[in-house]
């Protein structure tokens, strides 16, 4: 199947077996492209989302040039790169450890997104991002974003809860908003 060009196009990072892409299509995004580490996951996403390419890698290890070449995407504006990266080494009910090796894929999504060059960025992760030494990996982010002199981040970062926004469940999730200098600034 074909990727709707007519729709803006979306990719999303540490995609699972397809939540948040499935919220994006409903957004009016055509998911173009998705990123999964787990095979069994990235085997889902693909099931359930044949219209665009899913990458069954470690988002550390793919560029943003193979994420363009090997989709359909090609030299076309993304308009959104979304993702969540593993929380188990931010999470409250975890160990929190600050040298788990997966926190650094929260700058892998920096990378990406930054290579990509969409319009826009969101990603989501756990509150527990937002306190004590773990704040440091999100801030670590956001000064990326400013290094880079071609993104704007939303701030404050704000953690919002699910249940406000129709979802039947209470989960409070951090969530970063950010755009390229040449288009407006989103706001939660």
């Amino acid at each position: 199947m074909k990727i709707d060009d007519r729709r803006p196009l979306a990719v999303d990072l540490f995609a699972g077996a397809g939540g948040l892409s499935l919220g994006l299509e409903q957004a009016g995004y055509e998911v173009a492209a998705a990123v999964e580490y787990d095979p069994i996951h990235a085997a889902v996403h693909e099931f359930n989302f044949p219209q665009g390419k899913t990458f069954c890698a470690d988002v550390s290890m793919i560029t943003g040039e193979q994420i363009r070449n090997q989709s359909e995407i090609g030299d076309r504006e993304i308009h959104l790169v979304a993702g969540g990266p593993p929380c188990q080494g931010i999470s409250m009910i975890g160990k929190r450890a600050i040298d788990d090796p997966r926190n650094e894929l929260l700058k892998a999504f920096t990378r990406v997104v930054l290579e990509l060059k969409p319009r826009y960025f969101l990603m989501e992760n756990v509150a527990g991002l937002m306190v004590g030494d773990h704040r440091q990996l999100l801030d670590d982010v956001v000064d990326l974003f400013a290094d880079s002199g071609e993104y704007n981040v939303v701030t404050p970062v704000k953690v919002l809860q699910a249940a406000d926004y129709g979802a039947p469940q209470s989960r409070r999730r951090m969530i970063l908003l950010g755009a390229r200098k040449d288009v407006p600034l989103p706001t939660y």
